[in-house]
């Protein structure tokens, strides 16, 4: 009798073991076609997903018939070794019902990401592809999102090396679907309503003058009203920034917006980006539109001349004025050349007005390659260079969070953990457009990492002038008229922000008076300093910065993009 247990138990270890080698082997090929899978929904390659989605959910049906029965079922009740069975099971169900359920939305997703269905052509945008397929690719989203809470939720600690490695690559997969399955199901709820698939849309497009620096990067010097009806994107209105003021304030101004900004944060359209809060900008710009010109804005998008420059190395050179913008001269032609080559400001105007019209129109008109396109918008949007706001709640609900949305914040939590934000600010204090000539460097490193995870930061702030020696006598547009320093002088104003609940502890400047300014301006702490450089000057902050609590992810480090710097960088944690 004892023998024939023992067969019995051989017998049955064996085929546990056979069954164990039988499900590794099918879920390393699995996790091999979910990376071909991303990279082909990330591509647009629709058939090739196809093929591989097939590859992938014959190999999980195996994994999972493999991992599961009588024996199997045993063995989950087992101690210890019960554990590890368990997880297997998870990781084979979960796979093969993604495989099966979740994922053929995230192919469907291939259409939603593809460029040649994104990018404009023809003066507008194809909705319908996109709206096909929206209900798909969002219940998609939700079956990832549940498959990612059901493996965080297994503790992999206590598992066997053979299987914890598995897991948490497993898992780590999944949570990279997510992601391409979130940016697609945004799309799917985003992309045919704001582009007007459910009636008109008209938007504000603020082209922000980097010359003149405001904190999400400089004055709007023109404004263009788009209007998206099913797809179709056309130019309707456009307005100098100087054109759209009002005696009374559009919305009512807080009084730490005073006290940073100034009252014509809410009465002139040229200073409502004084605030680094985008959503605050673009909420002020509407309500100004509406006031001078009439009529309802459904929302705001931004852009500077940096901008319409890498837009023109996807679509082409455009011609302006007896002039050709390509993606190299855009920039300092739009920022610089205008103010030596046209001698009145509507002259300077309507160039800068003409110019942004015509990039906009050959965007929309269709780009050689619509790869290049996206390709070219994505990287814009990740400089700070491009914003979006809209004003329907639901829409901007969904825009909160990306790298569209420009919001005020102090920190900014992932899987990854919690991660502090320090905002470092320029605004323009000379009334002139010199600000083309100042650079900003920002560096630092974390000092230290406290057990109740915050951080110490050195910050340093470097502003320099590339103004030519000669800057006195260059034409009076570009010197200003104001006075308040020298021709040719420039004067900066820097805000700085600390992170949630944390704050600025010291501040030392070279050259001039020690010390800062200091307000809270929507529960952040901010530190403000004048700095007056000339041509060739060069000035320096010395920040020694406290995150809040809990935030011992990398520092993210938002700033004003200049004309030649972006404004997003990452400072090491001193938690890792």
């Amino acid at each position: 009798m004892a023998l024939v247990l023992a067969v019995l138990l051989l017998g049955a270890v064996t085929w546990l073991a056979i069954g164990a080698v039988r499900t590794q082997h099918a879920l390393t090929a699995a996790r091999a076609d979910i990376v071909v899978l991303e990279s082909q929904v990330r591509s647009g390659d629709d058939e090739g997903a196809r093929r591989t989605l097939a590859s992938l959910a014959s190999r999980t049906t195996t994994a999972r018939e493999a991992s599961h029965g009588p024996l199997w079922s045993v063995a989950r009740s087992l101690p210890v070794l019960g554990d590890d069975v368990r997880a297997t099971q998870l990781v084979t169900t979960t796979a093969d019902d993604l495989s099966h359920h979740a994922l053929p939305g995230l192919v469907d997703a291939s259409t939603v990401l593809d460029p040649a269905v994104l990018a404009p052509s023809s003066g507008g945008v194809s909705t319908a592809p996109v709206a096909r397929v929206a209900p798909r690719v969002i219940a998609s989203d939700e079956a990832v999102k549940a498959a990612v809470v059901q493996l965080d939720a297994v503790d992999t600690g206590g598992l066997v090396g053979s299987v914890a490695r598995p897991f948490d690559a497993f898992r780590d997969q999944v949570v990279g679907i997510s992601r391409t399955t979130a940016t697609a199901s945004k799309v799917a709820r985003l992309f045919p309503a704001m582009l007007g698939a459910d009636g008109p849309r008209d938007y504000l497009v603020l082209v922000q003058n980097n010359a003149e620096q405001r904190a999400t990067g400089g004055i709007p010097g023109s404004v263009l009203l788009l209007r998206a009806d099913h797809g179709r994107i056309d130019v309707v209105d456009q307005r100098a920034g100087s054109t759209l003021t009002t005696k009374e304030p559009v919305l009512p101004l807080a009084t730490a917006e005073s006290a940073l900004f100034g009252t014509h944060l809410v009465t002139d359209m040229r200073d409502v980006t004084f605030t680094p809060d985008f959503p605050r900008s673009a909420q002020l710009a509407a309500a100004l539109w509406e006031k001078v010109v009439g009529g309802k804005v459904d929302g705001v998008v931004s852009v500077d001349p940096v901008a319409l420059g890498t837009l023109l190395g996807a679509t082409g050179p455009v011609r302006v004025d007896g002039t050709t913008l390509t993606a190299s001269t855009a920039g300092p032609l739009l920022l610089n050349g205008v103010y030596q080559d046209r001698a009145t400001a509507a002259a300077q105007d309507a160039y800068f007005a003409d110019a942004s019209h015509a990039v906009l129109t050959a965007l929309l008109g269709g780009a050689t390659s619509t790869r290049a396109v996206v390709d070219a918008l994505a990287r814009a949007a990740g400089d700070g260079r491009i914003m979006l706001w809209s004003a329907e709640e639901d829409e901007q609900a969904e825009v909160y969070g990306t790298v569209l949305a420009g919001e005020l914040q102090g920190l900014r939590t992932s899987r990854a953990g919690t991660s502090p934000v320090v905002g470092i600010y320029l605004e323009d204090g000379t009334q002139a457009k010199l600000g083309y000539y100042v650079d900003l460097d920002v560096s630092g490193r974390a000092t230290q990492c406290r057990a109740d995870g915050s951080q110490r930061l050195d910050v340093t702030v470097t502003l320099s002038s590339r103004a030519p020696s000669g800057a006195a006598d260059l034409p009076r547009y570009l010197v200003g008229f104001s006075g308040v320093v020298p021709r040719g002088e420039t004067r900066t104003n820097v805000l700085v922000y600390a992170p949630t609940g944390g704050g600025i502890v010291s501040a030392r400047a070279t050259p001039g008076p020690q010390g800062l300014f200091a307000q809270v301006h929507d529960g952040l702490s901010v530190g403000a300093r004048t700095f007056t450089l000339a041509p060739g000057g060069r000035a320096t902050l010395h920040l020694v910065v406290d995150t809040g609590t809990g935030q011992a992810g990398d520092v993210l480090v938002r700033s004003t993009p200049t004309a030649r710097q972006a404004g997003r960088a990452t400072i090491a944690s001193a938690c890792r």
